[in-house]
């Protein structure tokens, strides 16, 4: 009776070692947790970049085209901790249609150039011969037999190249899209040796509107996302999520900037 209460007062004990541990654990994971901040503005201007043949062919309509500077910035943790960042803008009443986007889906290598690679192969061809005969010995008089052999050297040599040019090893950086049955685009940024996913990043999204069109407003979303490890396991985190509204106008026309201004202070 002694021994079994001995032996679950260790487990006890144990268990609450373990659980304060983790308790510890998970504190520390807290604090070391990457804090990011999302910075945009909230009226944007609207260029009217409508193609000769678009107006030709569509009297009633324009192409307008904005900007959205998105400013990410860490405030604590580390950025290693964040694996990629999307972006949605989309028009949640269906009233504007995405023409075109940038960046579009882009691609980066860590390697200068494309990897070159040369195999050299060197074949040698030989012959020879010699007859047989009879060859005197200094010792009794006695005659030595030789066999005719082949084994002399014809003297060609033929080096064989082989050169082979691979592309270098391509991660993707950017990739974008269309969301929304084409009312919204979508960007999923994410970092590598050569870019960072902290600082400020230009998105570009190019609207068909009504001929008439003086402003509108659009839905803008970000979120951060991870991997966040607890104990042995890793699983995915959302570190950081910001959204909003912003309102759009048509560039030279004040009326229409000052709506927009007064609409997002509302």
């Amino acid at each position: 009776m002694r021994l079994a209460e001995f032996a679950s007062r260790r487990l006890f004990v144990a268990a609450i070692i373990l659980a304060a541990t983790s308790i510890d654990s998970s504190h520390e994971a807290r604090a070391d947790e990457p804090q990011l901040a999302f910075d945009f503005g909230r009226t944007l201007e609207c260029r009217d970049v409508t193609p000769p043949d678009f107006g030709e062919a569509y009297p009633d309509e324009r192409i307008v085209e904005c900007t959205l500077r998105l400013s990410v910035s860490l405030a604590g943790g580390s950025m290693d901790d964040i694996q990629s960042l999307r972006i949605e803008i989309a028009d949640r009443d269906r009233r504007l249609r995405v023409f075109d986007f940038s960046p579009w889906t882009q691609t980066e290598s860590t390697l200068a150039k494309d990897i070159k690679w040369t195999k050299s192969v060197e074949k040698s061809n030989e012959f020879g011969a010699s007859l047989g005969g009879e060859l005197p010995t200094v010792i009794g008089g006695a005659v030595a037999h030789v066999t005719p052999t082949i084994n002399g050297t014809k003297g060609n040599k033929e080096t064989v190249t082989e050169t082979q040019v691979r592309y270098a090893p391509q991660q993707v950086v950017v990739a974008s899209g269309t969301i929304d049955q084409e009312h919204g685009v979508f960007f999923t940024l994410r970092p590598s040796p050569l870019s960072s996913l902290e600082g400020v990043h230009e998105l570009t999204v190019a609207f068909i509107v009504p001929s008439h069109w003086r402003g509108d407003a659009v839905h803008v979303s970000c979120v951060a996302t991870g991997v966040q490890k607890m104990l042995w396991m890793k699983q995915q985190k959302v570190w950081a999520e910001q959204a909003g509204g912003v309102a759009l106008y048509l560039a030279g026309d004040g009326e229409a900037r000052r709506a927009a201004e007064r609409r997002m202070r509302q």
